[in-house]
């Protein structure tokens, strides 16, 4: 399996935080998550 893991492992497993991607064809496959803002906090 893809991280290592020796069998299937759920989807909100603590170790895959920070691993999580989209499927964007346009953009060549798999790639990592937009980092979308927390509401609330002030902007720069």
């Amino acid at each position: 399996m893809a991280l290592g893991f020796p069998k299937p492992i759920k989807h909100d497993d603590p170790r895959l935080k920070g691993k999580e991607t989209d499927y964007q064809a346009s953009r060549g496959g798999w790639i990592p998550r937009e980092k979308k803002p927390v509401p609330g906090t002030p902007k720069k």
